[in-house]
């Protein structure tokens, strides 16, 4: 992300913290305070506090809301819980400083904060579009072929801010076996090695992605010369890049670089406040469930003669235990209004609170597998089983469900491993919520189509990749 971009973010944050004080000793005090009232040099500590905490989670946490892509829920769930921990630590401030903030004024604040933050990143968000359609993009050609090339078409067009236009693709053919290039959509041409930094050159192309694995022989290895020649930047996508999803570290022996990977694993401390978030967040709301459940239950005893049910899961390091759900067929078509609706919000799900308590799931995490799915995992899956499954996750925000493959899920559930934070987790319930309200109102929207197979074309072409790149925007 633009450097510039996130101190402006964060400038125009840390102004708005100030009048947001201000603004809430205006209304408490009017412009004659009264005696008793606060000195103005509590208002400053509490900026001071305010301005402090909120820049350390804005560096620590990303808030500036562009990091992956722009999604206004995800922004609405980071702002929220980053107010929530501001509050937490300006109480925790008045207490051991003996300033003792009114209710009134707080409540001014946590009010005052989510509309201003929010208010600037849509700002934000408004001129990045607008200048990204009057700045000129740098071209870039992707090399590469499979699923992974069309993901990179997605993740570019989440962010116009990089100012990347993609104006074409490289994949590899066997000219013998085929004579037809990848469905690129109008435009597209099949052109030989020789060939293809002039028709990069005409097209005004200024940088090259390469995705491996990259065909073998020596014309990868010339065109790669042949770029860096003609002054076009490269880039790297690394083989099994999904094995770095934690922050990797480059480090260099004589020239030699050298990619060093970390465990995904939670730390003790981390496991123990995950539990005890798990273990009062899962009790709080399976009181306030209580009466819909009775309810439900009721209903489906009523109709099926079973009110509950459990499955066989794998949990963490793939010890087996029962899940609970209520007993309704997601795909059954004799399914009345009140049981589609309860599908539809993912309500059947309510049951694994009980899991939850037993220390068996948590509220957040990889959603749990039936050992059938798990006993064909490839060792990079086996990564997800590392921590214990939960009822949502980063896979289920992003519209992923049971029918989605493993290959899908995987690859956010290990982006959660690596990047785990309570933070995250109190983020991940907040866009929760908002997927299961938008899943109700629009549940055919949400569906989410499977990446386009990857082609047996054989050919090296280049092609514009405007219609491809459209869908695949839509589809995630």
């Amino acid at each position: 992300m633009n450097l510039k971009l996130r101190q402006w973010i964060l400038s125009a944050d840390l102004l708005w913290i100030v009048m947001s004080v201000g603004l809430v000793q205006l209304l408490q005090n009017g412009l004659t305070p009264e005696p008793e009232a606060l000195a103005p040099s509590v208002y400053a500590s509490a900026v001071l506090v305010a301005a402090s905490i909120w820049t350390v989670l804005y560096f620590s946490k990303n808030l500036e809301g562009f990091c992956l892509g722009w999604y206004l829920p995800r922004v609405f769930a980071q702002v929220i819980v980053g107010v929530f921990y501001v509050m937490g630590s300006l109480l925790a401030f008045g207490f051991l400083s003996k300033h003792f903030y009114s209710r009134l004024a707080l409540l001014y604040l946590a009010c005052l904060l989510p509309v201003g933050f929010i208010t600037i990143r849509c700002l934000a968000w408004w001129l990045v579009q607008s200048q990204a359609r009057m700045r000129t993009k740098r071209r870039v050609v992707i090399v590469g072929s499979g699923s992974l090339v069309h993901q990179l078409l997605v993740k570019i067009a989440r962010h116009p801010e990089a100012s990347m236009e993609v104006a074409g693709v490289l994949y590899p053919t066997d000219a013998e076996t085929s004579s037809q290039p990848l469905n690129l959509g109008p435009g597209t041409v099949s052109v030989r090695t020789l060939n293809i930094l002039d028709l990069m050159q005409k097209r005004s192309v200024q940088e090259l992605i390469l995705v491996e694995p990259l065909p073998p022989g020596p014309e990868t290895e010339e065109l790669i010369s042949s770029c860096r020649k003609a002054g076009l930047k490269v880039h790297l996508v690394p083989l099994q890049y999904q094995l770095y999803l934690s922050k990797a570290k480059l480090t260099e022996i004589e020239d030699v670089p050298l990619l060093s990977l970390e465990e995904q694993t939670l730390s003790p401390v981390g496991l123990q406040l995950k539990r005890a978030m798990d273990f009062w967040g899962a009790l709080c709301l399976l009181v306030l469930s209580t009466p819909f459940l009775v309810f439900s239950a009721a209903v489906l005893r009523w109709n099926r003669g079973k009110a509950f049910r459990r499955e066989l899961r794998c949990g963490r390091n793939e010890i087996p235990f029962w899940m609970y759900r209520l007993n309704v067929d997601r795909d059954a078509p004799t399914q009345d209004g009140y049981e589609r609706g309860l599908v539809q919000l993912s309500l059947t799900e309510l049951p694994q609170l009980l899991n939850v308590l037993k220390g068996e799931m948590s509220l957040v995490g990889p959603r749990p597998e039936p050992h059938e799915r798990v006993k064909h995992y490839s060792m990079w899956q086996r990564q997800r089983l590392t921590i214990k499954p939960g009822l949502t996750g980063l896979a289920q925000v992003h519209g992923l469900r049971e029918q989605h493959s493993s290959e899908e899920k995987v690859h956010f559930d290990l982006q959660y491993i690596s990047h785990w934070s309570l933070f995250l987790d109190l983020s991940l319930v907040l866009q929760t919520t908002w997927t299961l309200l938008l899943r109700l109102v629009h549940e055919n929207r949400l569906a989410t189509r499977p990446l386009r197979k990857p082609s047996t074309d054989t050919h090296l072409g280049i092609g514009k990749i405007w219609n491809a790149n459209r869908t695949q925007s839509r589809a995630h």
